[in-house]
């Protein structure tokens, strides 16, 4: 009895002990619950995105602070209200309504998100661009209980693709389009002209007097005058045409399903609307004109590069009318033919560059014995290789190359061989060696070349007058304080100066003593008949006598008999060049790697014309 009382007293105490200790675990468990629930509402209070959390049927139950931030709304103010009248969602390209993508993620239980480009509509009416996914919430045994969304505020990145797009096809003083996308719609307008029979008329524009008012008022006037100038042709166009900005003072303009009759009252209408325009500019006024060339996109239109080839042609040929005009391109024009060929030989260009098809002749110059000529003294004669292999001329292709802007890339192809090669063809033609090479107005003018000259006369360690730059009379009227700089920056490395075609220039004395240079080539127009007419004795003696008061040395082209020599060393000229001389031909091949230019078996005719 004893031990059974004892027993009972101690079930007693251990019951007592565990019904005590339950309650304990229980709070734990609580708090344990408080504090996880705590940190998921700390969590989902910190993070970027906005959260709200519905029920099976998308009613609200939680938006966390971003979410209140990104809708309007506040969390007791949605709390029971239907996610749709919270998240009102705009597809941004039709403006419809659209739905949020939680209604199919929780009918297909799945994480979906809105696939169009979305615009939220907050409670205040403010849109925002947003980006939403939606994911169902199950239960413990799997069923769909609730959902949740994630909203992500992309205004700002939107914004910015937007600016990013527009400025990919749109000019960013004028606001037109740029050529990129003038050159796609223009590929769309041939593909609906070749597949729908449509008709087109592609607009080709270039201002007149644009780089006077550029260069002697400065750029901000000339970008003025841009804006000014694109607003006047826009209103004078239809609300179907496209105008662009090609590129500097050039532009085009795309009438879609217009007929050649229409398209020329409407150029006739550009050309009238710049006829009063006035850029006022320091109370100076400056007018402008403007050349316009107008092509037709139809069925036998081949490719956009023809189109606008043709386009370019027929507005050229209207600026050599003069200011103002208008030309549609013709295929039987002659100008236009002249053009579009010059046009097709630029690229033929480009592509002779890349796969080095040019190659170098060299023509010398006779010392006449007076003076202190020693030495042997060359001129560098440039050659294209066609795609037949033919040897051609460079009449035939130097004036493409100017006006197409190729000729700074070819005359940086000769001077990178010519320094190149130099202390081989010292070797073996004698040495010391001047070798002459001829520069292009537009190589003169190009950005960047005594850098290239400089940085390859040091890595091939050329001496001093183992160089003579020949530059035009021409182009040196036409820049002269541009060439005056180039010269003297050049003259600093110990080369030479030859101011080629002398004479023949308007003003040919009055600028030579401002310029650095070291030869006078007396133009072969006064030297070939020398014997014969004494004007032009007069005029090659003139000159003669007036570079050597200025202690420069002269040369004779167009020395083609041994009586025209014999004329020029009693005047007292230094040197003579021409075919009496000299007959161009091939510089010899490098003492290594001598089979790198191609070897001609053609024997063609040389033209008698030096520097070419």
């Amino acid at each position: 009895t004893g031990l059974a009382a004892v027993l009972g007293l101690l079930l007693a105490l251990l019951v007592f002990l565990v019904l005590r200790r339950v309650p304990q675990q229980a709070r734990r468990m609580l708090d344990t619950m408080y504090d996880e629930k705590e940190r998921a509402q700390v969590t989902l209070s910190s993070i970027g995105e906005g959260v709200i959390t519905t029920n099976d049927e998308e009613v609200i139950e939680f938006l966390n602070p971003v979410a209140e931030l990104i809708t309007g709304w506040s969390q007791a103010e949605a709390r029971g209200r239907h996610l749709s009248e919270v998240m009102q969602l705009l597809d941004e390209k039709t403006r419809q309504p659209t739905a949020t993508s939680m209604g199919l993620a929780l009918r297909e239980n799945r994480i979906n998100s809105t696939e169009a480009q979305v615009l939220l509509r907050t409670r205040d009416g403010i849109e925002r661009a947003v980006e939403d996914k939606a994911a169902p919430i199950h239960d413990r045994h799997g069923r769909v209980v609730g959902g949740v969304v994630v909203l992500q505020d992309v205004s700002a990145a939107r914004r910015m693709a937007q600016r990013l797009s527009w400025a990919a096809t749109h000019d960013a003083l004028t606001g037109l389009f740029n050529r990129s996308e003038f050159e796609r719609l223009v590929d769309a307008a041939l593909e609906s002209a070749h597949n729908q029979g449509a008709q087109h008329v592609l607009m080709y524009m270039d201002l007149d007097q644009f780089k006077l008012v550029n260069d002697s008022c400065g750029h901000a006037a000339g970008d003025t005058l841009l804006r000014q100038v694109s607003s006047r042709l826009q209103g004078k166009l239809r609300q179907s045409d496209t105008l662009a900005r090609l590129g500097g003072d050039e532009f085009g303009a795309l009438l879609e399903g217009c007929p050649l009759d229409r398209a020329e009252l409407i150029a006739a209408d550009l050309v009238s609307a710049l006829g009063d325009y006035r850029l006022i500019v320091e109370s100076k006024a400056f007018s402008v004109g403007i050349s316009i060339g107008l092509v037709v996109i139809n069925a036998q239109s081949q490719s956009a590069a023809e189109v606008f080839a043709a386009a370019d042609s027929a507005c050229y040929a209207a600026k050599e009318r003069g200011s103002n005009q208008v030309r549609v391109y013709h295929g039987a024009d002659e100008h236009i033919v002249q053009r579009r060929e010059e046009v097709n030989w630029a690229l033929r260009l480009t592509r002779t560059l890349e796969e080095e098809r040019f190659t170098l002749h060299y023509q010398s110059y006779q010392g006449l014995g007076v003076g202190d000529n020693a030495g042997q003294h060359i001129e560098i004669l440039l050659r294209m290789i066609d795609e037949d292999g033919q040897l051609v001329m460079p009449g035939s292709f130097i004036p493409a190359a100017e006006r197409y802007n190729v000729m700074p890339d070819i005359d940086r192809w000769v001077i990178r061989n010519v320094f190149a090669r130099y202390h081989d063809l010292a070797r073996q033609l004698g040495a010391p060696l001047t070798c002459a090479i001829n520069l292009s107005g537009t190589t003169i003018n190009s950005s960047g070349l005594c850098e290239f000259i400089r940085s390859h006369a040091l890595m091939h360690d050329l001496p001093r007058r183992s160089i003579c730059f020949e530059i035009t009379e021409t182009a040196t009227i036409n820049n002269l304080r541009g060439a005056a700089q180039f010269m003297h920056d050049i003259k600093g490395l110990g080369f030479l100066f030859a101011l080629d075609d002398f004479g023949i220039g308007t003003s040919s004395f009055g600028y030579l003593r401002n310029l650095p240079v070291d030869l006078l080539k007396i133009d072969g127009s006064f030297v070939r008949d020398i014997a014969t007419d004494p004007l032009d004795r007069a005029m090659a003696e003139t000159i003669n006598r007036v570079g050597h008061i200025m202690g420069l040395e002269t040369v004779g082209e167009f020395a083609e008999s041994q009586t025209v020599i014999d004329e020029l060393r009693e005047m007292g000229v230094n040197f003579a060049q021409g075919y009496a001389v000299h007959k161009p031909q091939r510089l010899p091949a490098p003492l290594t790697h001598r089979d790198r230019l191609p070897v001609l078996t053609t024997t063609v005719e040389e033209p008698a014309t030096p520097g070419l």
